[in-house]
C-alpha cells in the first residue's frame, strides 16, 4: 500500500488598510485572497474564511504594529500554526503558497521575501541602505506603469537575515514568546516597525531568512521621506543604538 500524508496548517493573515469596505475590495490583496488563497467574506467584512482564515482591519489611522499584535494574540490564543502579515497592496499569486510557508518555516521562524544578512544602523534607516549589497537576500516582484512585471533580484535565496521587509512576513506562531511583539511606542504608524520587529526577534533567539515566494508589489516603496518616517527612523536609531 501506498499512503500519503497530508499537513493540515491552520494559517492566519494579517493586514491594514487605510481604505474603507469598497476600496480594499479593490486592492490586489483582497482580489488574491479570493482568487488565489480562496478566501471568502464573511458579513462584517473584517473577517475571511476558508483555506486560509484572515483578519483585516479597514480604516485603520492607528500604528500597524497595534493591529499586528492582536493578531499575534489570535494566532496564538486559537492555535493557527503560522501567521501572515502583508501589506495590503501586494498580489500573492503563488499557488504553492502553504507548502512553501511549512517547508521555510520548518527551519526557521520567520520569513519574509527580502533582506539583509547585516546591517549598520544609521540614517536613512532603510534596510537595503544601511547594509551591503553582498549582505542582500531574496527578490520582490513589481508592477510597473505600463501593467508589466519586473523582478528586483537582491539577491541569493534562502539565507539566513537579520532584518526583513515587512510587505510579506509568515511567522511560525509556535516560536512566539511573550517577549517578541510589535513596538507600539514607535511614533511612525507605518514606518520601521518591520525592522524593529526582525532586530526583535533575532534578540530572543528566532531565525530569519528569505524564501523564493511569488507575491507582486505594487507600490515601488518609500520615495521621499515623511515626518513621521523622520521622527519614526530617531527613535528607532536610537532604540538600537544605545548602550546597554
Amino acid at each position: 500500500y501506498t499512503f500519503t500524508i497530508f499537513y493540515i496548517m491552520k494559517i492566519l493573515i494579517g493586514a491594514c488598510t487605510k481604505h474603507s469596505r469598497e476600496e480594499f475590495e479593490k486592492s490586489p490583496l483582497y482580489k488574491s485572497m479570493l482568487s488565489t488563497l480562496k478566501c471568502e467574506p464573511t458579513t462584517n467584512h473584517l473577517l475571511y474564511t476558508g483555506d486560509y482564515q484572515a483578519v483585516v482591519k479597514l480604516n485603520n489611522q492607528d500604528t500597524i504594529c497595534a493591529h499586528y499584535n492582536l493578531c499575534i494574540e489570535m494566532a496564538v490564543n486559537e492555535g493557527f500554526d503560522y501567521l501572515l502579515l502583508v501589506h495590503d497592496d501586494i498580489s500573492i499569486e503563488d499557488k504553492f503558497l502553504d507548502e512553501k510557508i511549512h517547508q521555510a518555516l520548518a527551519s526557521y521562524d520567520v520569513v519574509g521575501l527580502a533582506g539583509a544578512k547585516q546591517v549598520q544602523i544609521k540614517e536613512p534607516a532603510l534596510w537595503h541602505v544601511m547594509s551591503n549589497q553582498n549582505d542582500w537576500s531574496g527578490a520582490v516582484a513589481h508592477r510597473a506603469d505600463s501593467g508589466q512585471v519586473f523582478v528586483t533580484n537582491f539577491g541569493d535565496t534562502p539565507q539566513r537575515c537579520l532584518v526583513l521587509d515587512g510587505l510579506f512576513m509568515a511567522i511560525k506562531v509556535s516560536s512566539l514568546t511573550d517577549k517578541v511583539r510589535f513596538d507600539t511606542e514607535n511614533p511612525g504608524r507605518w514606518h520601521l516597525y518591520d525592522l524593529d520587529f526582525s532586530l526583535t526577534c533575532n534578540k530572543h533567539g528566532l531565525k530569519l531568512t528569505t524564501w523564493p515566494i511569488w507575491v507582486i508589489h505594487d507600490s515601488p516603496g518609500l520615495s521621499q521621506p515623511s515626518e513621521e518616517f523622520s521622527v519614526a527612523q530617531k527613535y528607532f536609531i536610537e532604540k538600537w543604538t544605545q548602550k546597554s
